[in-house]
């Protein structure tokens, strides 16, 4: 389960975090068309174990942030969990918004 602290922060902004997260499985490059990373060392230890080029950072979506990845929340205080969610907000609106136009 998220951090108590980030799905606090997540459900003042409507978000309900009740999900578990899991491990990246090979299946999922045939399952999914892209796999979003939050930082550059994920993004590598994903490549690394897979060899595989479907892989971007989910900051590269971002178009109200010139942020390059997805800091960890843990050591930024209340601030750095809102931080997080404004930038996984932006860029999955972009993510989407190039979803439609390529539909």
């Amino acid at each position: 389960m998220a951090d108590p602290r980030m799905r606090s922060a997540a459900k003042r902004r409507g978000v309900e975090i009740t999900s578990l997260s899991r491990s990246i499985k090979a299946s999922d490059f045939r399952e999914f068309d892209l796999i979003l990373a939050m930082d550059e060392q994920n993004k590598e230890d994903i490549l690394k174990a897979y060899s595989v080029w479907k892989v971007k950072l989910m900051c590269s979506y971002c178009k109200k942030h010139n942020d390059k990845f997805v800091p960890d929340p843990y050591y930024g205080g209340a601030q750095g969990f809102e931080k997080v969610l404004d930038l996984l907000e932006n860029a999955c609106e972009s993510l989407l918004d190039s979803i439609r136009v390529e539909s």
